[in-house]
């Protein structure tokens, strides 16, 4: 199939075509070194090694926290940064606020949860930031361990107000964290401006990586820990017959997609590089179709018309 050819209108599920430079870079990885970072001292491992902590840099750099690497932790999508971050934060008897525009992703876990003695109430949300804010405030409880959201619908592509709401869970000394699915490579975040606690993001989505790839972003200021969701090898202290607790390999066990790291840091630099072009290129493409939309008499919108990431 010539892609070339193709009006693709799925990037809220998956970006394509991915820039150039990425493909390029994993080609050049594939070819070069598929050791395994960590876990020798061989030249191969230890380049290996390299390509990952230059992309936990990147990372770093992109949500705002430079000189913190080690609070970069790879995943393999970001439902499975999600369901580390709720089950390695939560315990029994904590109770969670999240929005009326939950991915599955959140709200699943969380359902699944109830049995483990975890508790959550659902906000509604408004075009109004200040009602939505009003509306979470509402159902803070004297046990409210977390606020979780996501930072756009994938439905509507409404945006909630990270600030106000980071600033609301700081005043409260709450936890806060974000889906960042629909917004993480094509709306500025910034991990502390925004008081956010931990980021979840895929990697194949705005920050035009590959599939497979997703990120946990944890604040520097984080003074809580975050349960290991799995067990096993980190290529460190491996007489321990415990998980080393140290980040990012307390949250890391077994092989890293270096690969795929090495592609979603590529990606993030396309970000870093394009971010104005993206930006107002997103902003064109929605404003056209929502106008052309809008003159059809029998379909009705339900996206906002302002405030949209782009869906």
């Amino acid at each position: 199939m010539d892609y070339k050819k193709t009006v693709y209108l799925d990037n809220a599920a998956s970006s394509f075509p991915k820039p150039r430079s990425v493909i390029e870079r994993m080609n050049r990885v594939l070819n070069e070194n598929t050791a395994n970072p960590g876990r020798s001292g061989h030249r191969l491992s230890l380049s290996a090694s390299q390509i990952v902590f230059d992309a936990r840099t990147v990372v770093a750099d992109f949500f705002g926290i430079s000189g913190h690497e080690e609070n970069v932790v790879f995943t393999y999508n970001a439902t499975y940064a999600i369901n580390t971050v709720l089950r390695g934060l939560l315990r029994r008897g904590d109770h969670v606020i999240i929005s009326d525009i939950e991915h599955n992703s959140v709200l699943r876990p969380l359902v699944a949860m109830k049995k483990d003695g975890i508790s959550f109430d659902i906000a509604e949300t408004f075009e109004s930031d200040d009602l939505t804010v009003s509306s979470f405030s509402s159902h803070i409880r004297n046990n409210t361990k977390m606020i979780f959201v996501s930072h756009a619908s994938n439905v509507s592509g409404a945006i909630l107000p990270l600030k106000a709401l980071g600033d609301l869970c700081k005043k409260n000394g709450i936890l806060f964290c974000v889906d960042a699915s629909q917004t993480a490579g094509h709306l500025p975040i910034n991990i502390r401006e925004m008081n956010i606690s931990a980021l979840c993001a895929p990697g194949h989505k705005s920050l035009m990586g590959p599939q497979g790839t997703g990120v946990i972003v944890i604040s520097p200021e984080l003074n809580t820990e975050i349960s290991p969701l799995i067990y096993g090898g980190t290529g460190t202290d491996s007489l321990l017959d415990t998980q080393p607790f140290v980040l990012p390999e307390y949250l890391e066990s077994g092989t890293l997609n270096t690969v795929g790291i090495a592609g979603l840091a590529e990606g993030v630099r396309f970000c870093m590089n394009e971010k104005n072009t993206i930006s107002s290129r997103i902003a064109d493409l929605f404003s056209y179709a929502y106008s052309e939309l809008e003159k059809i008499p029998y379909i009705r919108l339900f996206s906002p018309k302002t405030n949209n990431a782009g869906i």
